[in-house]
C-alpha cells in the first residue's frame, strides 16, 4: 500500500446539500495533493454560507493541542457585499460562489492550507467596492431595515422611539450614502448589496 505524502491537504466536505457534497468530494479526491477526509481532523472545511458562519466560531475552540484549527472555506449562493463582509468578520477564511470551477476551489483550498485568505474574484470586487463607500451608522441601518419592510416615517419613528424629523434626517443620510434619489431606489440598492439581510 502506498503511503500518502505528508504534504497532502486534508479537506472535510461539510456542505449540507448531499448531491453537491458528493460531487465536491469526488472532484477534490482526484486532485493532486488533496485528501478528502470524513472526520474533524481536516485542515480545511468546505461548507455553505450558514455552515461557514456556524463553524468559524467553533473550529478554534475545538482544535487539538499542538494542531492548527481547521480553516473554513465557504461555497455561497450569494456574493453580496454584506454576506461577504459578515463571513470575514465572523472568521471565515475563504469565500467562493457555489458555481465556481473545480480549479478555483482547489486554489482556495491550497491558499487556506498555507494560512492565507481566499476570495473569489466577484467577492473580492464586492469588498473592494465597499471600501470606497461610506458605511451606514447603526441607527441608519435600523431605519434602512424598516424602510425595506415598507414602513413610512411615522411607523419607523414609533418603532425606534425617535422623532419623525430624526427619521427624515436618517433617510436623507441613507439616500446620500447609497447615492439613491428615492426611497424605492434605496430599497433596491440595499437588497442588491445585501445591506438589509440583517433585518
Amino acid at each position: 500500500m502506498t503511503k500518502l505524502p505528508a504534504s497532502r491537504i486534508q479537506v472535510l466536505v461539510a456542505h449540507p446539500d448531499p448531491l453537491l457534497a458528493l460531487g465536491l468530494a469526488a472532484a477534490l479526491g482526484q486532485q493532486s495533493g488533496i485528501e478528502v477526509v470524513s472526520s474533524g481532523a481536516a485542515q480545511v472545511v468546505l461548507t455553505d454560507y450558514a455552515g461557514g458562519l456556524a463553524l468559524a466560531g467553533t473550529v478554534r475552540a475545538g482544535a487539538r493541542p499542538g494542531r492548527a484549527p481547521a480553516r473554513v472555506l465557504v461555497l455561497a449562493a450569494q456574493d453580496r457585499e454584506q454576506e461577504v463582509r459578515t463571513a470575514l468578520e465572523r472568521g471565515v477564511h475563504g469565500y467562493l460562489l457555489a458555481g465556481s470551477r473545480v480549479d478555483e476551489v482547489v486554489e482556495g483550498i491550497r491558499a487556506l492550507a498555507q494560512g492565507q485568505r481566499y476570495l473569489s474574484l466577484a467577492a473580492a470586487q464586492r469588498m473592494a467596492d465597499s471600501m470606497t463607500r461610506e458605511h451606514l451608522t447603526g441607527r441608519e441601518s435600523d431605519v434602512l431595515g424598516l424602510l425595506v419592510q415598507g414602513c413610512c416615517n411615522k411607523t419607523i419613528a414609533r418603532q425606534l422611539e425617535i422623532a419623525v424629523g430624526t427619521v427624515k434626517a436618517h433617510v436623507k443620510g441613507i439616500m446620500s450614502k447609497l447615492q439613491a434619489s428615492s426611497r424605492t431606489q434605496v430599497v433596491s440598492i440595499a437588497m442588491a448589496r445585501g445591506l438589509a439581510a440583517r433585518h
